[in-house]
């Protein structure tokens, strides 16, 4: 009968087969995060391998502890640079309850492109009347809200509401165009500001970026036309 093991080298070489599949499976994955925990755990897979083997496979055993040292670094910063949005966000961005395609779209970011949108965010505590956009005025700021409410207002008549979660300006961000309404805070407000310019040059610097934050935009522009469709929807005539 054909033993796959005895094929490819017999019970001591499982250690180097599992290394190379997990190394393999990583090549697959866009989740920062996860490739690094499955290529620490490949490495140390492949270092059982050599010291199973006997020999003179120290040079090997020697270069995976660096590898895996490297990564450990790398996966310490990513932790602390998440840690620090997370706290920047109070929880909104990565937190539970927060929208998955925000959560995938934030995984898919290394520890240097998290520290860059820290770096390029301000925090802000907005007093109730606040405006965070004038209809018919260019947006300079593109908003991620924190904390509490804002009111939105098109022609003077509010038409929306927006929570911890939801972004301001995101159209502006994408098109460049003036607001098409006014933005005002109804409550104590907290917000990160991200200055549109630096965004979309850190954006054009880094199609990793670019494509994590448009997805995150993206979804937040599809919720909205989806509350609005439901807004404007005329309705249903109840049977007598």
């Amino acid at each position: 009968m054909f033993d796959i093991l005895e094929t490819f080298g017999g019970w001591y070489d499982l250690p180097a087969h599992i290394g190379y599949v997990l190394f393999a499976v990583s090549l697959f994955l866009t989740n920062i995060f996860w490739l690094r925990i499955l290529l620490i755990i490949s490495l140390a897979f492949q270092i059982v391998y050599f010291a199973m083997s006997g020999g003179a496979l120290y040079t090997g055993i020697v270069w995976n502890v660096v590898f895996i040292l490297i990564n450990a670094y790398r996966l310490m910063a990513l932790v602390q640079a998440r840690r620090a949005l997370g706290r920047a966000t109070r929880g909104q961005l990565l937190g539970a309850g927060a929208d998955e395609v925000v959560i995938d779209a934030a995984n898919s970011l290394d520890d240097n492109q998290i520290g860059e949108l820290i770096r390029l965010g301000e925090v802000y505590d907005l007093a109730p009347g606040a405006p965070l956009t004038t209809e018919g005025e260019p947006v300079d700021w593109f908003y991620f809200i924190t904390a509490g409410h804002a009111v939105v207002l098109a022609g003077g008549v509010e038409v929306a509401r927006l929570h911890a979660g939801e972004f301001v300006g995101e159209v502006s961000f994408l098109t460049g165009i003036v607001a098409s309404a006014t933005v005002r805070a109804s409550d104590r407000l907290s917000v990160i500001a991200l200055d549109r310019e630096k965004l979309s040059r850190a954006c054009a610097e880094d199609a990793r970026l670019s494509a994590a934050v448009h997805q995150v935009i993206g979804n937040a522009l599809a919720r909205k036309l989806v509350a609005a469709n439901r807004r404007g929807m005329p309705r249903v005539p109840q049977p007598a």
